[in-house]
């Protein structure tokens, strides 16, 4: 790597290697626009700019370098000329002895203090008034037309045409960002932007009517459908008979066994506690543990009262685990649509979707998770290897999936305000509590 030397005697490379992170939002704007590696490139050619504008603050700046510079070439050529001399005489000193003969004494006339050449190279070459320096003087000096050239104050000036040039190019380029900007240009960036997103709301619009639709038809919402069910079978029948029927189904798909033992008298006596009890099944992993379900809708039953209940329903059905199923709408306020207390749960269903067409999500939910309950409790029973710290925070998840859900339900109420979230919101719940049921249910195998 070469390097020059400046006029205040610092070494200057050739190359310089510099790491920027740039803040000013000016440039960044203006850098912005361009890709790799032409974006160096811009922001090389502003540093130019940028120093020939800092240089262009000292007008007098660049005729004092010139000065120095050529002061400095006197003065080495003042050395050169000494050098030159001493070495000359040196020499000849070998060949002729001093104040011998002829030729020392015209050497002398030549060489000497007072010689032809002494006297000719101090005319050129004298620091103060040779004809060199008040040569360069003239040329280079204060006053002269190169210092003239590159004084910024002269409008003919070199650095005058180059900051008129930049200001030209920013201009320019500032036009063209304002071009780019303005929605008043077909081919503007922002006018291409602004299309683009049209675009795009006109295909959100037309896919969130095409989810509507057929969220509309899933959950029963239309008209049609509603009268159909108010026409059916479920006209006229309890909350107790028709819930039933969702549990057996559940129990057909796990391949467990279902009963309906309402107003049968339990393990205690004279008790009917207890709606509906579900026997695991063989492939469940603690085949003959049982689950017992009480259903109510009643208006003004406390959170309390349900808990208390539970219990005694476990025990006049000898069930491991329980759940209450409140008609969505008689629910205590504090419960929510869904609850775990221990290791029985309460939730709610709506009776709009008991259809055998639609999901009662929180009371598959529940089911689903006891079943989870009871398989560990056993598998820890057997073997004692199960890694309940895992299960907890699997059925933490699951629990963490059925609160999206109530907050799926309560979206729904306002689906045309809420389609997105829905869309998005359904898809993962049902594979994510999937997801977290099978791999909980691998551990117990």
């Amino acid at each position: 790597m070469s390097e020059t030397i400046n006029s205040s005697n610092i070494k200057v490379p050739s190359e310089l290697s510099l790491k920027l992170t740039v803040k000013d939002e000016n440039v960044i704007k203006y850098l912005i626009s361009y890709e790799s590696p032409q974006r160096e490139d811009k922001a090389l050619e502003a540093l130019k700019v940028g120093v020939i504008a800092i240089l262009s603050a000292s007008p007098s700046l660049d005729t004092k370098i010139v000065d120095e510079k050529f002061n400095q070439i006197e003065k080495n050529l003042q050395e050169y000329s000494e050098a030159f001399k001493k070495s000359l005489a040196d020499e000849l000193k070998k060949y002729f002895e001093k104040e011998k003969g002829d030729v020392p004494a015209a050497i002398s006339l030549v060489l000497g203090e007072k010689g032809t050449l002494s006297v000719l190279l101090k005319e050129y070459f004298n620091a103060e008034n040779g004809k060199v320096r008040l040569l360069l003087q003239k040329e280079l000096g204060p006053g002269s037309a190169f210092a003239n050239i590159m004084d910024p104050s002269n409008k003919e000036s070199v650095i005058s045409k180059i900051e008129n040039a930049v200001n030209a190019k920013l201009v320019e380029t500032t036009e063209g960002l304002t071009n780019q900007f303005s929605l008043d240009k077909d081919d503007s960036s922002m006018s291409r932007v602004k299309k683009l997103f049209e675009e795009k709301i006109g295909e959100i619009k037309v896919a969130n009517n095409n989810f509507f639709s057929e969220l509309r038809m899933h959950l029963g919402m239309q008209e049609t459908r509603a009268e159909e069910a108010e026409k059916g079978t479920q006209k006229g029948r309890d909350f107790e008979t028709v819930l039933y029927e969702k549990v057996a189904g559940l129990g057909q798909q796990l391949q467990d066994s279902t009963e309906n033992v309402t107003g049968i008298v339990g393990a205690i006596p004279r008790s009917k506690v207890g709606d509906y009890v579900i026997t695991l099944g063989d492939t469940s992993g603690a085949p003959g543990k049982r689950v017992v379900v009480e259903a109510k809708k009643e208006q003004n039953y406390r959170l309390r009262d349900a808990i208390e209940e539970l219990k005694q329903a476990k025990e006049n059905r000898q069930s491991d685990c329980g759940i209450f199923v409140f008609a969505k709408g008689y629910e205590p306020a504090e419960m929510g649509d869904f609850k775990i207390d221990g290791n029985d749960f309460l939730c709610t269903v709506d009776e709009a979707m008991l259809d055998r067409s639609q999901t009662a999500i929180f009371l598959e939910a529940a089911y689903k998770i006891a079943r989870v309950y009871i398989i560990t409790q056993t598998r820890k029973e057997k073997k004692g290897d199960v890694d309940l710290a895992i299960v907890k925070e699997n059925v933490e998840k699951m629990l963490k999936q059925t609160e999206l859900m109530s907050e799926l339900l309560t979206k729904a109420k306002t689906i045309q305000t809420s389609g997105e979230y829905i869309e998005k919101t359904a898809k993962l719940i049902k594979e994510e509590l999937e997801s977290i049921i099978d791999s909980t249910l691998k551990l117990l195998v």
